[in-house]
C-alpha cells in the first residue's frame, strides 16, 4: 500500500511539473512595454533625461555631456519638454509611457533607451 501511495505521489508531481506556468507565459516581454522612440522630439528627450537624472534612474556622468550638447537646443517652455520633466515619454504613434507609474526595472531601461535616442540628436546638429 505504501508503494502505491509513493507511485501516486510521483505521478501527481510529474503532472504538476509538466503543466505550463500560466503566469510566466502571459507576461509581456519588457521591450513591448517601451514605446518606440524613432520620432521622439528633442524637447521630450531632454525633459525625460532631466527626470531620469533627478530620480537617479540613469548615470549623471552619462547624461551630462548629452544634456550639455542639447542645452542650447531644447525649448524649456514646450509641452514636450515639460511632459518629459514630469516623466512622460512621448513615443511613436501617440504611444506614451509614464515613468512614475512604471515598475522600477522598466524605468531604468526606458531612461537608457531615451539616453541612446538623445545621443542621436547630439550627432545631427
Amino acid at each position: 500500500m505504501a508503494r502505491l501511495t509513493l507511485l501516486s505521489a510521483c505521478l501527481l508531481v510529474e503532472a504538476v511539473w509538466s503543466q505550463p506556468a500560466d503566469a510566466q507565459m502571459s507576461a509581456p516581454p519588457i521591450r513591448s512595454a517601451l514605446p518606440s522612440l524613432s520620432s521622439m522630439s528633442l524637447n521630450n528627450a531632454a525633459g525625460v533625461l532631466k527626470y531620469c537624472e533627478r530620480n537617479r534612474l540613469v548615470s549623471v556622468a552619462g547624461t551630462d555631456t548629452v544634456l550639455e550638447s542639447l542645452a542650447a537646443k531644447p525649448n524649456a517652455t514646450s509641452t514636450d519638454y515639460v511632459a518629459g520633466q514630469a516623466g512622460q515619454i512621448m513615443g511613436d504613434h501617440g504611444k506614451t509611457l509614464s515613468l512614475p507609474k512604471a515598475p522600477g526595472y522598466l524605468q531604468s531601461q526606458a531612461c537608457d533607451q531615451v539616453l541612446r535616442r538623445a545621443k542621436q540628436f547630439g550627432v545631427r546638429r
